[in-house]
């Protein structure tokens, strides 16, 4: 009997404090892996929805932009040149951060309706767009320094840059006259899910608009 009960003797407390000791180890393991893997998936999932939201703002600017200048009738005012006579002057200011350009869509002599004149700008951190005389719309918003970028080109082949000069920098009316593409740049910065890490996530989207009522032309 004494040998039996011998046998049968259940754990120590040495060995009870080491199980438990493992057990817990074993447990903050699991919850730092399963915690590392949630953070790369909600940083993956804003990254994608940061490379939407500046690929359907590069979209809207790319449709918008391309329609630039198209007059039928006479609401624009044609270039009389010297350089590139006989385009419409529909791009108003034209800067490397700012894109104020004028279409008459309806074909009705007017520029009153939606869509019809356009800006594009950066205020702070916010992208916004300006639609005739309605207030601002931000369409974007984390948007750094030199995160919307402008560069635009001539009926060249291959085609010329045009550079803003001045302070601060703008195409003049003789080279608005001439751009037939534009090159657009858009970055925004979006928070890190991860609160141990204050790094933003990044996303930028290009493209180039070639200007259909222009880049038909012949200079």
């Amino acid at each position: 009997m004494a040998r039996s009960r011998q046998r049968s003797r259940g754990f120590s407390t040495a060995e009870v404090l080491a199980g438990t000791a493992l057990t817990m180890m074993l447990m903050t393991a699991i919850y730092s892996v399963q915690r590392a893997q949630t953070m790369a998936f909600a940083a993956q999932n804003v990254y994608s929805e940061s490379q939407n939201v500046t690929r359907t703002v590069i979209d809207l600017m790319t449709r918008e932009l391309r329609m630039a200048t198209y007059d039928p009738g006479t609401a624009l005012t044609t270039s009389p040149g010297p350089s590139c006579p006989g385009v419409k002057q529909g791009i108003v200011e034209a800067t490397p951060s700012k894109l104020h350009f004028k279409q008459d869509l309806t074909g009705d002599g007017s520029l009153i309706s939606p869509g019809e004149d356009l800006v594009y700008d950066v205020l702070g951190s916010a992208l916004r767009r300006i639609d005739g005389s309605a207030l601002p719309v931000t369409i974007v918003t984390g948007v750094p320094a030199g995160g919307l970028n402008f560069r635009y080109f001539d009926g060249s082949n291959p085609p010329v840059e045009l550079i803003p000069t001045g302070t601060p920098p703008s195409l003049t009316s003789s080279q608005r006259d001439c751009v037939t593409k534009v090159r657009i740049t858009v970055r925004a910065n979006l928070t890190n899910p991860d609160p141990n890490n204050s790094t933003p996530i990044p996303s930028m989207a290009e493209c180039e608009v070639a200007i259909r009522n222009r880049s038909l032309s012949n200079f």
